[in-house]
């Protein structure tokens, strides 16, 4: 170390200058780094928002193929458990709804603020739980709604689903969005199907596939007219997650959809086929009222589970308000946020004919294979008839609005 002043005042200058040079050259190094990483234009690469750089890729895709039974409490503990083995990209993609969730969250949260109003000492026998929808003899008010892609849950995906719901006896409806084609999958199902349309861009595609659905023995088509494309989450955007390129939308061909669509396009179902036309996503009187005029066969009070716009309100919020409108002119079914016996028992007291299930059937089925998938129904179908049975109704017929109230404590919307 220098002792004169004169030698001190030389080293700290050199040293302050070389801390100096130093620096530029950090910065120099930095600069050539980012440098480095733009492109022509400058630009930097994209900055990944709210997800982790360091997460490990993930891993190659896998569904299980176990079949078997399910003992099942509660459907809502299907979830969790479903969670532990399934692919995480998959399970994201089916449990999660779109942007902050909220639709999603509501679907539940709405049958809350709904009381039952029992009817005791009314010497009903043991109730019957048959219906007829759109002449289809089931066993249950309780149908499965149209969902694609069941490959992400299950190796034999819609075949397992379609042959569970069959022996449940009741009503499987495919989507356009199926990794099976629609003949192999109503060949795997002894119960009626129903199939819904997403329609392409090319109309001749569409009509291709209705006339398809026709010769396989579908009875009905459902229209979905709230969905243009696969439903989108933040969680699939965190996790990154792509569909396996091996599970092909065979019907299709492809996973978007005519995005503009107008009435015109619900006459063009109408006059190229001859099944009857189930509206889907009807959520408004006023769209009832328009569906009716249009002569669709029943409508489906539906949200899409969520995964479609958020921000919508709850389908059984929606629920009363379409039922004012068609007052039992077409059957009424109504899904999103169905987990226990008691929900159904809400929604037909206030008007639906029936009831569609979906993420429980692909928790089931992702757990057990087709065996899973009826599991769930005898679970929904051994909850309602409890039910009914204790509040005094001896058949779904026998429904009404009498036996429901809003919840104590709950104000009016």
């Amino acid at each position: 170390m220098p002792t004169t002043p004169l030698a001190r005042r030389q080293f700290l200058q050199t040293a302050a200058v070389g801390a100096v040079a130093s620096a530029s050259l950090m910065t120099q190094a930095r600069a050539q780094v980012a440098a480095a990483a733009t492109d022509a234009e400058g630009t930097a690469p994209a900055l990944k928002v709210g997800l982790d750089p360091n997460a490990p890729a993930p891993a190659a895709f896998s569904a299980s193929s176990v079949v078997r039974p399910l003992v099942v409490a509660d459907l809502n503990d299907l979830e969790a458990e479903a969670k532990r083995v399934m692919d995480p990209g998959a399970f994201a993609f089916i449990s999660s709804g779109s942007d902050s969730q909220w639709t999603l969250h509501q679907n539940r949260a709405a049958f809350g603020r709904i009381a039952i109003r029992p009817q005791y000492l009314v010497g009903k026998p043991a109730p019957d739980l048959r219906i007829n929808l759109l002449g289809q003899n089931l066993s249950m008010p309780i149908i499965t709604t149209p969902m694609g892609a069941h490959g992400l849950a299950h190796q034999s995906a819609e075949l397992g689903t379609a042959r569970g719901t069959g022996e449940a006896g009741t009503l499987m409806t495919v989507s356009t969005a199926a990794n099976h084609t629609i003949e192999d999958i109503a060949a795997a199902t002894k119960g009626p199907k129903w199939f819904q349309l997403y329609l392409a861009d090319d109309l001749n595609k569409s009509r291709e596939l209705l006339k398809r659905a026709e010769a396989a023995g579908y009875t009905a088509v459902v229209l979905a007219i709230d969905a243009f494309a696969p439903g989108s989450s933040d969680a699939t955007m965190r996790i990154g997650f792509q569909f396996p390129p091996h599970l092909q939308l065979v019907n299709s061909g492809s996973s978007t959809f005519k995005k503009s669509l107008s009435w015109d396009d619900v006459k063009f179902v109408q006059n190229n086929t001859k099944l009857p036309l189930v509206l889907k996503g009807v959520l408004t009187p006023e769209m009832a009222r328009k569906a009716l005029a249009h002569g669709v066969a029943a409508i489906q009070v539906s949200n899409h589970g969520g995964r479609q716009l958020d921000g919508v309100s709850a389908a059984i919020d929606a629920l009363p308000g379409v039922a004012d409108v068609v007052k039992g002119k077409v059957p009424i079914i109504m899904d999103s946020g169905i987990r226990r016996g008691t929900d159904v028992f809400k929604a037909l007291s206030l008007g639906a004919n029936a009831v569609a299930i979906g993420r429980p059937v692909l928790y089931g089925l992702s757990l057990g294979g087709w065996m899973g998938v009826k599991s769930v129904y005898d679970r929904l179908q051994a909850e309602l008839t409890r039910d009914m049975l204790i509040a005094g109704i001896g058949s779904v017929k026998e429904f009404r609005r009498d036996y429901v109230m809003r919840a104590p404590g709950i104000a009016a919307g």
